[in-house]
């Protein structure tokens, strides 16, 4: 799917992956896709992802890491905020009972009209993710 990506939105938990090192084959779709200077994929975000990165990353591994995460992310997303998404994101949140930086992604995922990606996760079972794409015409994907 990525090969013939131009846009995409990348959940928290798959940033996450990627500067924890993690998840190997996360690094290296990523290093060949997203974080080099030939990329050709325009990669969204919005502000509570970037929270989300830099508290997770901060606890675990430190403020200097922390911030050189969020700076490798600002380099290569754009950072959308609209009143939107709130409101689509709420509307997802009131339907489905999944986190709310995730209801975020998947807004953003609408406004731009471009994939999201998640790593598996309890609350984002295939059913609940089938739901939203049919409910909000989403594009949603896991990553297993």
């Amino acid at each position: 799917m990525l090969k013939n990506a131009t846009e995409l939105i990348l959940d928290t938990s798959v940033l996450i992956a990627y500067f924890t090192s993690e998840n190997n084959l996360i690094v290296s779709l990523l290093d060949n896709y997203i974080f080099n200077e030939a990329s050709s994929i325009s990669l969204y975000g919005h502000n509570i992802l970037k929270s989300e990165i830099y508290y997770i990353i901060c606890r675990f591994e430190g403020v200097n890491k922390a911030k050189e995460a969020l700076e490798k992310v600002e380099n290569v997303m754009n950072t959308i905020s609209e009143v939107y998404l709130f409101e689509k994101a709420a509307q997802i949140k009131y339907n489905h009972a999944i986190a709310l930086s995730d209801c975020y992604s998947i807004a953003l995922g609408l406004l731009q009209n471009c994939p999201v990606l998640f790593l598996e996760e309890k609350e984002l079972s295939e059913d609940v993710i089938d739901k939203i794409n049919e409910e909000f015409l989403a594009k949603i994907y896991l990553i297993p």
